[in-house]
């Protein structure tokens, strides 16, 4: 008789426990529904956020180039203008080709 009431007993637990897994995967089911909506948004953000982060290094790479070439070009010039003048006081003609420049 005890094992009669000890299978009914198994058998009510199994159903509760049967329940509360459906419940449970239900609620997993919804969750991870919420859960990759929000990282699909957060990363659509992330994506676009780092998209212009990357705009805005290449931007300061191109203007960093730009302004270097610029100093060269300006210290270039300096030099061949400092070396024209020093050409000059020392009396000697600067000459380009075919062409005197003084």
């Amino acid at each position: 008789m005890s094992g009669i009431f000890q299978s009914l007993s198994d058998l009510v637990t199994s159903l509760f426990e049967v329940i509360g897994s459906l419940f449970k995967t239900v609620f997993d089911l919804i969750y991870g529904i919420f859960a990759t909506i929000l990282n699909v948004f957060s990363g659509a953000i992330n994506m676009v956020l780092e998209f212009f982060k990357g705009m805005v290094e290449l931007a300061g790479g191109v203007v960093g180039f730009v302004f270097g070439n610029i100093i060269i070009i300006g210290v270039l010039a300096i030099a061949f203008f400092g070396f024209l003048q020093y050409q000059r006081n020392q009396g000697r003609t600067v000459k380009v080709g075919d062409k005197k420049l003084n």
